[in-house]
Protein backbone atom coordinates (compact mmCIF):
# COMPACT_ATOMS: atom_id res chain seq x y z
CA UNK A 1 0.00 0.00 0.00
CA UNK A 2 1.34 3.73 -1.08
CA UNK A 3 1.92 5.99 1.50
CA UNK A 4 -0.51 8.27 0.33
CA UNK A 5 -3.15 5.70 0.58
CA UNK A 6 -2.40 4.96 4.11
CA UNK A 7 -2.37 8.88 4.55
CA UNK A 8 -5.70 8.68 2.86
CA UNK A 9 -6.97 5.84 5.02
CA UNK A 10 -5.95 6.90 8.19
CA UNK A 11 -7.90 10.35 8.15
CA UNK A 12 -11.07 8.46 7.04
CA UNK A 13 -10.64 6.07 9.99
CA UNK A 14 -10.38 9.27 11.82
CA UNK A 15 -13.02 11.25 10.27
CA UNK A 16 -15.43 8.30 11.00
CA UNK A 17 -14.77 7.76 14.68
CA UNK A 18 -15.14 11.40 15.11
CA UNK A 19 -19.22 11.40 13.71
CA UNK A 20 -19.71 8.17 15.44
CA UNK A 21 -18.83 10.11 18.65
CA UNK A 22 -20.53 12.78 17.96
CA UNK A 23 -23.71 10.68 17.09
CA UNK A 24 -23.38 9.03 20.14
CA UNK A 25 -23.18 12.01 22.50
CA UNK A 26 -25.80 13.87 20.42
CA UNK A 27 -28.52 10.40 21.53
CA UNK A 28 -26.87 11.19 24.87
CA UNK A 29 -28.17 14.19 25.08
CA UNK A 30 -24.39 15.52 25.86
CA UNK A 31 -23.14 18.44 23.09
CA UNK A 32 -19.99 17.50 21.79
CA UNK A 33 -16.77 19.21 22.72
CA UNK A 34 -15.13 21.89 20.06
CA UNK A 35 -12.61 20.66 18.24
CA UNK A 36 -9.17 22.93 19.28
CA UNK A 37 -6.96 23.57 16.05
CA UNK A 38 -3.62 23.98 16.03
CA UNK A 39 -3.92 27.38 15.16
CA UNK A 40 -6.49 28.02 18.05
CA UNK A 41 -4.16 26.36 20.72
CA UNK A 42 -1.00 28.12 19.79
CA UNK A 43 -3.63 31.23 20.45
CA UNK A 44 -4.38 30.31 23.57
CA UNK A 45 -0.30 29.31 24.39
CA UNK A 46 -0.06 32.56 22.99
CA UNK A 47 -2.40 34.34 25.91
CA UNK A 48 -1.04 32.55 28.48
CA UNK A 49 2.25 34.03 27.83
CA UNK A 50 0.53 37.38 27.21
CA UNK A 51 2.17 37.19 23.92
CA UNK A 52 1.53 41.01 21.65
CA UNK A 53 -1.09 40.11 19.74
CA UNK A 54 0.91 40.68 16.28
CA UNK A 55 2.12 37.61 16.89
CA UNK A 56 -1.13 35.74 16.83
CA UNK A 57 -1.54 38.29 13.75
CA UNK A 58 0.95 36.79 12.27
CA UNK A 59 0.45 32.93 12.72
CA UNK A 60 -3.46 33.71 11.36
CA UNK A 61 -1.64 35.21 8.11
CA UNK A 62 0.84 32.39 7.79
CA UNK A 63 -2.88 30.12 7.77
CA UNK A 64 -4.09 31.83 5.06
CA UNK A 65 -1.50 32.20 2.63
CA UNK A 66 -0.72 28.59 2.95
CA UNK A 67 -4.52 27.85 2.28
CA UNK A 68 -4.61 30.59 -0.88
CA UNK A 69 -1.35 28.62 -2.19
CA UNK A 70 -2.92 25.21 -1.78
CA UNK A 71 -6.04 26.83 -3.72
CA UNK A 72 -3.73 28.52 -6.19
CA UNK A 73 -1.85 25.24 -6.66
CA UNK A 74 -5.43 23.93 -7.71
CA UNK A 75 -6.83 26.46 -9.74
CA UNK A 76 -3.45 26.41 -11.70
CA UNK A 77 -3.43 22.80 -12.22
CA UNK A 78 -7.24 22.93 -13.39
CA UNK A 79 -6.15 25.86 -15.94
CA UNK A 80 -3.23 23.41 -16.89
CA UNK A 81 -5.69 20.83 -17.88
CA UNK A 82 -7.60 23.15 -20.16
CA UNK A 83 -4.61 24.51 -21.95
CA UNK A 84 -3.75 23.43 -25.76
CA UNK A 85 -0.52 21.47 -24.80
CA UNK A 86 -2.82 18.75 -23.38
CA UNK A 87 -4.22 17.86 -27.13
CA UNK A 88 -3.66 14.96 -28.08
CA UNK A 89 -1.28 13.97 -25.21
CA UNK A 90 -3.27 11.55 -23.09
CA UNK A 91 -0.21 10.46 -21.10
CA UNK A 92 0.54 13.76 -20.30
CA UNK A 93 -3.01 14.54 -19.05
CA UNK A 94 -2.43 11.30 -17.22
CA UNK A 95 0.81 12.49 -15.52
CA UNK A 96 -1.22 15.99 -14.89
CA UNK A 97 -3.72 13.86 -12.82
CA UNK A 98 -0.83 12.39 -10.60
CA UNK A 99 0.47 15.66 -9.81
CA UNK A 100 -2.94 16.97 -9.03
CA UNK A 101 -3.58 14.23 -6.62
CA UNK A 102 -0.53 14.95 -5.02
CA UNK A 103 -0.85 18.56 -4.01
CA UNK A 104 -4.82 17.65 -3.17
CA UNK A 105 -3.11 15.31 -0.77
CA UNK A 106 -0.49 17.31 0.67
CA UNK A 107 -3.72 20.35 1.45
CA UNK A 108 -3.62 18.71 5.56
CA UNK A 109 0.13 18.73 6.29
CA UNK A 110 1.59 21.95 6.63
CA UNK A 111 4.92 20.81 7.64
CA UNK A 112 7.39 20.67 4.56
CA UNK A 113 8.80 17.31 6.34
CA UNK A 114 5.48 15.64 6.66
CA UNK A 115 5.52 16.34 2.54
CA UNK A 116 8.49 15.13 1.43
CA UNK A 117 6.96 11.63 1.02
CA UNK A 118 4.12 12.99 -0.87
CA UNK A 119 6.13 14.45 -3.72
CA UNK A 120 9.09 11.69 -3.39
CA UNK A 121 6.28 9.11 -4.14
CA UNK A 122 4.59 11.53 -7.06
CA UNK A 123 8.55 12.08 -8.57
CA UNK A 124 9.13 8.08 -8.93
CA UNK A 125 5.49 8.05 -10.68
CA UNK A 126 6.01 10.66 -13.31
CA UNK A 127 9.88 10.69 -13.31
CA UNK A 128 10.04 8.23 -16.55
CA UNK A 129 7.36 10.31 -18.36
CA UNK A 130 9.67 13.84 -17.94
CA UNK A 131 12.92 11.46 -18.68
CA UNK A 132 10.75 10.70 -22.02
CA UNK A 133 10.07 14.13 -22.67
CA UNK A 134 13.73 15.51 -22.09
CA UNK A 135 15.31 12.98 -24.10
CA UNK A 136 12.79 12.92 -27.47
CA UNK A 137 13.43 17.18 -27.73
CA UNK A 138 9.88 17.39 -27.42
CA UNK A 139 8.81 21.34 -26.41
CA UNK A 140 5.60 22.23 -25.63
CA UNK A 141 4.74 23.30 -21.92
CA UNK A 142 4.87 20.87 -19.76
CA UNK A 143 3.50 21.63 -16.10
CA UNK A 144 4.20 18.24 -14.87
CA UNK A 145 8.10 18.67 -15.57
CA UNK A 146 8.05 21.79 -14.07
CA UNK A 147 6.22 20.13 -11.09
CA UNK A 148 9.16 17.72 -11.61
CA UNK A 149 11.69 20.20 -11.31
CA UNK A 150 10.28 21.62 -8.19
CA UNK A 151 10.05 18.95 -6.18
CA UNK A 152 13.36 17.19 -7.04
CA UNK A 153 14.81 20.74 -5.52
CA UNK A 154 12.57 20.48 -2.08
CA UNK A 155 13.77 16.58 -1.99
CA UNK A 156 17.49 18.29 -2.18
CA UNK A 157 18.05 15.87 -5.50
CA UNK A 158 20.56 18.44 -7.05
CA UNK A 159 22.03 15.61 -9.50
CA UNK A 160 18.57 15.54 -10.88
CA UNK A 161 17.12 18.85 -10.22
CA UNK A 162 19.88 21.29 -11.94
CA UNK A 163 19.90 19.20 -15.68
CA UNK A 164 16.21 19.44 -15.81
CA UNK A 165 16.17 22.89 -14.56
CA UNK A 166 18.87 24.20 -17.35
CA UNK A 167 16.65 21.81 -20.31
CA UNK A 168 13.58 23.73 -19.23
CA UNK A 169 14.58 27.32 -18.67
CA UNK A 170 16.71 27.09 -22.25
CA UNK A 171 13.02 25.90 -23.64
CA UNK A 172 12.22 29.09 -23.48
CA UNK A 173 8.64 28.35 -23.17
CA UNK A 174 8.12 26.81 -19.64
CA UNK A 175 5.86 28.76 -16.45
CA UNK A 176 6.23 28.34 -13.22
CA UNK A 177 2.88 27.42 -11.36
CA UNK A 178 0.81 30.06 -10.17
CA UNK A 179 1.81 30.15 -6.64
CA UNK A 180 5.84 31.12 -7.69
CA UNK A 181 5.92 35.13 -8.25
CA UNK A 182 9.45 34.24 -10.23
CA UNK A 183 10.49 33.48 -13.44
CA UNK A 184 11.62 29.89 -13.99
CA UNK A 185 15.46 31.25 -14.08
CA UNK A 186 14.88 33.16 -11.00
CA UNK A 187 13.87 29.88 -9.16
CA UNK A 188 16.36 28.03 -10.32
CA UNK A 189 19.06 30.14 -9.28
CA UNK A 190 17.46 31.08 -5.86
CA UNK A 191 17.43 27.30 -4.98
CA UNK A 192 20.97 26.43 -6.23
CA UNK A 193 22.01 29.41 -4.05
CA UNK A 194 20.37 27.72 -1.21
CA UNK A 195 21.81 24.42 -1.69
CA UNK A 196 25.64 25.90 -2.34
CA UNK A 197 24.91 27.52 0.70
CA UNK A 198 24.57 24.56 2.99
CA UNK A 199 27.20 22.79 1.25
CA UNK A 200 29.79 25.50 2.12
CA UNK A 201 28.42 25.27 5.63
CA UNK A 202 29.40 22.10 5.52
CA UNK A 203 32.13 22.53 3.88
CA UNK A 204 31.39 20.28 0.87
CA UNK A 205 31.72 21.65 -2.77
CA UNK A 206 29.03 23.27 -4.93
CA UNK A 207 30.11 21.70 -7.78
CA UNK A 208 29.63 21.00 -10.55
CA UNK A 209 25.93 22.31 -9.67
CA UNK A 210 26.62 25.73 -8.96
CA UNK A 211 29.34 26.54 -11.99
CA UNK A 212 27.11 24.95 -14.85
CA UNK A 213 24.16 27.41 -13.62
CA UNK A 214 26.12 30.89 -13.64
CA UNK A 215 27.80 29.38 -17.47
CA UNK A 216 23.87 28.90 -18.71
CA UNK A 217 22.81 32.34 -17.30
CA UNK A 218 25.88 34.22 -18.88
CA UNK A 219 25.94 31.99 -22.04
CA UNK A 220 21.95 32.43 -22.44
CA UNK A 221 21.45 35.97 -21.36
CA UNK A 222 19.09 35.12 -18.87
CA UNK A 223 17.32 38.37 -17.11
CA UNK A 224 17.59 38.39 -13.86
CA UNK A 225 17.23 40.87 -10.72
CA UNK A 226 20.04 42.26 -9.63
CA UNK A 227 20.47 41.04 -6.13
CA UNK A 228 19.64 37.38 -7.49
CA UNK A 229 22.19 37.70 -10.49
CA UNK A 230 25.22 39.20 -8.25
CA UNK A 231 24.70 36.42 -4.95
CA UNK A 232 25.38 33.77 -7.28
CA UNK A 233 28.83 35.17 -8.01
CA UNK A 234 29.26 36.34 -4.33
CA UNK A 235 28.53 32.19 -3.62
CA UNK A 236 30.65 30.97 -6.21
CA UNK A 237 33.66 33.23 -4.97
CA UNK A 238 33.07 31.56 -1.22
CA UNK A 239 33.39 28.36 -2.84
CA UNK A 240 36.59 29.60 -4.60
CA UNK A 241 38.07 31.36 -1.19
CA UNK A 242 36.75 28.05 0.71
CA UNK A 243 39.19 25.76 -1.56
CA UNK A 244 42.01 28.09 -1.80
CA UNK A 245 41.36 30.08 -5.23
CA UNK A 246 42.19 33.40 -3.81
CA UNK A 247 42.33 34.85 -7.46
CA UNK A 248 39.14 33.51 -8.47
CA UNK A 249 37.26 34.27 -5.64
CA UNK A 250 38.36 38.00 -5.95
CA UNK A 251 37.34 38.15 -9.75
CA UNK A 252 33.96 36.89 -8.47
CA UNK A 253 33.67 39.07 -5.70
CA UNK A 254 34.53 42.06 -7.68
CA UNK A 255 31.73 40.70 -10.26
CA UNK A 256 28.82 40.38 -7.60
CA UNK A 257 29.78 43.79 -6.23
CA UNK A 258 29.53 45.21 -10.02
CA UNK A 259 26.09 44.16 -10.29
CA UNK A 260 25.17 44.74 -7.19
CA UNK A 261 26.81 46.94 -4.59
CA UNK A 262 24.93 45.01 -1.83
CA UNK A 263 25.64 42.09 -2.81
CA UNK A 264 27.53 42.04 0.78
CA UNK A 265 31.17 40.68 -0.12
CA UNK A 266 33.14 44.32 0.08
CA UNK A 267 35.43 42.89 2.84
CA UNK A 268 35.81 39.46 0.92
CA UNK A 269 37.36 41.92 -1.30
CA UNK A 270 39.54 43.89 0.86
CA UNK A 271 40.65 41.14 2.61
CA UNK A 272 41.74 38.90 -0.50
CA UNK A 273 43.38 42.40 -1.95
CA UNK A 274 46.02 42.46 0.98
CA UNK A 275 46.56 38.76 0.84
CA UNK A 276 47.53 38.76 -2.91
CA UNK A 277 49.20 41.96 -2.71
CA UNK A 278 46.68 44.21 -4.81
Amino acid sequence: MSLIKKRRLEKLAKQTAEKQAITQMKESGKAPAKTVSTLRQNMLKGQAKKQPLEFVKDDVIQLENRVDDHDDELQDLKAKLEETDATGNPELETQKAVVAACIESMRDYDDIDERKPFKAEASVRIEAFVNGYVESKAKYQNIVAVWYMVWLFDLADIAKAVPLALHLAKQNIQKMPSRFNSEIETFICDQVYSWAAVQLKAKRSAGPYLDDVIKTLESEKWTLPDVVKGKMYAMRGKHFEATGDDKAALTDYEKAMSINSRAGVKKNIEKLKEKLGH
